[in-house]
């Protein structure tokens, strides 16, 4: 009896979150960068190259003031590998500016001589301008680590820009 009011309220909540208003799904594509200066490391303009850069698809949905976010990530070069960012965090919306916090778990599937599978912990930053039903935004994730506190390690970060289709439900009208 207890699964089914449970499920029942889980239905409930899904319906009137769907139903309500600043509900949304972004679908997009990102692309991030390791930057040297991130790294604490001497920037060297040409020493950039493929081996620094991510690309992938960008999948989130925000309901009112909440917003969860899958991130994927194909790496290529020296060290290819295949990542999975899952973040739930805070959006909050100021006129065309979208400003967001997340964190979750990550997944690096590696290609190679490295360990094939890594996870950890990540946080994410991201500001976002929307025009209509594109945004436009830049995003910083760094490592997480939990170990005697919540310790976000910025050496180690990926800054990254995505565009996003939203789809949005139409407003009411009042009657």
């Amino acid at each position: 009896m207890r699964k089914l009011v449970l499920v029942l309220a889980v239905l409930v909540v899904f319906q009137f979150a769907v139903s309500a208003q600043g509900v949304g799904v972004g679908i997009g594509g990102a692309a991030f960068f390791k930057s040297p200066y991130l790294l604490g490391q001497p920037i060297d303009v040409s020493a950039v190259n493929v081996n620094q850069f991510a690309f992938g698809g960008d999948l989130r949905l925000k309901v009112s003031i909440f917003q969860a976010e899958a991130l994927v990530l194909l790496a290529m070069g020296d060290l290819s590998s295949f990542n999975i960012y899952l973040d739930a965090g805070f959006a909050l919306d100021i006129a065309i500016l979208r400003l967001s916090i997340g964190a979750g778990p990550n997944f690096t599937f590696n290609v190679g001589d490295s360990a094939p599978l890594q996870a950890g912990l990540n946080a994410k930053l991201g500001a976002d301008l929307k025009f209509g039903p594109i945004s436009l935004g830049i995003s910083y994730i760094m490592a997480l680590s939990i170990d005697n506190g919540i310790h976000p390690t910025t050496a180690s970060g990926l800054l990254g820009a995505q565009i996003l289709y939203w789809i949005e439900p139409a407003a009411k009208k009042a009657s």
